[in-house]
């Protein structure tokens, strides 16, 4: 059973909400029914962004889902839109938790199809932590998504410990995804401008945000009071399979954890990044053939596109078989027991 664990979806609530807006972030619709999306601040590698039906036509998405061969998804709010990291709670707050209500009648009624992750805003913490107990007590899902951009320094990470308790005492599953926090989470790093190769400058900056927020939940100790989190990490862990020999050579065993170790205490999965057999062979060196799961990252990249990299990877069919089903199963599995 291939899970899909890297994928988005807006909501129908959540659309008329950006329609509604006057200023960026919003959504407008055009005469023939696509919907663009234009961010505020500096969220997008591009100004706006058309979207695929498949954002928030369930029949096309289901029709997609069964050319490619894909079994379920694991559905999650696509924080790279931006929205924590520019507006304040009094919007945030209720989006997400309409989109959230509305997430849950989806899976509600596609149970073998779609899992869902509660979108948690950081603009209130307070809010976020009761939410994701609701997501646990009252929605059904399995966890929560949250901006990358918290994690990037341990100061960031410890404002968000509220929502870790809760996790913790709910064996959540937590899915760190590109984008900023509310600007009140500190920590966080200046966005560069791009004006030059921006797509260039946008997977460098998000590449360098995973590896850093890696480096925060497992050599910072941000995770060690939380052993029954699970945590997944997006687009390879970025950069961090790359830096990890340099970082290892340069630890003191007397006073530094086992860095080799320590990294495999969080999941990666393979949406954008998983696109060439060496980004794939330095993730499996580092992380192991057990913490790598399968994501698209549909509707911005076709799902068959990752499975054709996979497929090419060079990696041997039991490992392969691993990121496109055992792992993601066995992951499952856990969580709906806790």
């Amino acid at each position: 059973m291939i899970i899909d664990w890297h994928n988005h979806w807006l909501s129908p609530r959540s659309i008329d909400l950006l329609l509604a807006r006057t200023e960026a972030p919003y959504l407008r619709r055009s005469e023939d029914g696509t919907l663009t999306y234009t961010g505020a601040g500096k969220a997008l590698a591009r100004p706006s962004l058309a979207l695929d039906r498949g954002f928030h036509d369930i029949p096309t998405r289901l029709a997609h889902l069964d050319e490619a061969g894909v079994d379920r998804q694991v559905i999650s709010w696509p924080t790279t839109f931006g929205l924590d990291g520019v507006l304040e709670a009094d919007f945030t707050v209720p989006f997400f938790k309409a989109w959230n209500e509305d997430l849950a009648v989806l899976v509600r009624k596609h149970p073998d199809r779609f899992t869902g992750l509660a979108a948690l805003p950081t603009a209130d913490i307070a809010w976020s932590a009761a939410e994701l107990q609701r997501a646990h007590d009252v929605y059904g899902f399995i966890g929560g998504v949250l901006p990358v951009g918290a994690f990037l320094t341990l100061e960031g990470a410890e404002t968000l410990r509220p929502i870790f308790e809760v996790a913790e005492r709910n064996h959540s599953h937590i899915y760190l995804h590109t984008g900023a926090a509310h600007p009140s989470i500190p920590g966080q790093w200046s966005s560069t401008l791009r004006q030059d190769a921006a797509w260039a400058r946008w997977l460098l900056e998000v590449n360098s945000h995973f590896a850093a927020s890696i480096i925060t939940l497992t050599l910072g100790g941000f995770l060690d009071r939380y052993p029954n989190v699970t945590v997944q990490i997006a687009m390879l862990g970025g950069t961090l399979s790359f830096l990890e020999e340099a970082i290892t050579t340069r630890s003191r065993p007397e006073a530094d954890p086992d860095v080799p170790a320590s990294l495999k205490r969080v999941f990666i999965d393979t949406g954008v990044m998983g696109q060439g057999p060496n980004a794939l062979a330095s993730a499996y060196r580092v992380f192991g053939p057990d913490r790598i799961l399968f994501g698209s990252d549909y509707p911005l990249v076709p799902s068959q596109r990752t499975l054709e990299v996979v497929e090419q990877s060079g990696l041997s069919h039991k490992q392969k078989s691993l990121l496109l089903a055992g792992n993601g199963e066995h992951l499952l599995k856990q969580l709906v027991r806790s």
